[in-house]
């Protein structure tokens, strides 16, 4: 059941992000792809945006890292929703899952990445991205295999 609930959960947070991706409400020039989010035997659908380091001040918040470890890959900026959702906080690890993986013989192997809670962002810059983990573009390719 509780399977269910997070599968459901991912099909309407892909839902989402797909209405509002669409409608053009970004503010800040990213590559993005869907994502599952996991913590504490909890999970949520996640928009993953990768960005420059210099864009996270964008956000005026305080992050746990320097721009430069940021760039580097395995710290994440995480919205305020996704933190609830996954209970975590700034320092907790968490993983992202690319469901679109590498091609294997039998499929899709779905390619998983942890990283580290560097900030929270308390308010979202626009409405899709009250479910966004934000990474660098490097981390963003890695994790995706660079399709944008």
């Amino acid at each position: 059941m509780a399977l269910m609930k997070n599968v459901l959960g991912f099909v309407v947070a892909i839902i989402v992000v797909f209405v509002f991706t669409n409608a053009g409400l970004g503010q800040i020039s990213t590559q993005s792809s869907n994502a599952l989010a996991a913590a504490n035997d909890r999970s949520t659908g996640v928009m993953v945006q990768g960005i420059e380091a210099d864009d996270l001040r964008s956000f005026n918040l305080r992050i746990g890292v320097a721009p430069a470890d940021f760039a580097a890959g395995r710290h994440a900026v995480i919205s305020r929703q996704v933190a609830d959702a996954l209970a975590v906080k700034v320092g907790d690890r968490f993983l992202l899952i690319d469901p679109r993986g590498a091609r294997a013989p039998f499929g899709a192997v779905p390619r998983t990445t942890t990283f580290k809670v560097a900030a929270v962002v308390e308010f979202a810059p626009s409405a899709d991205a009250t479910i966004t983990v934000y990474v660098s573009r490097k981390a963003f390719e890695e994790l995706s295999g660079g399709a944008p």
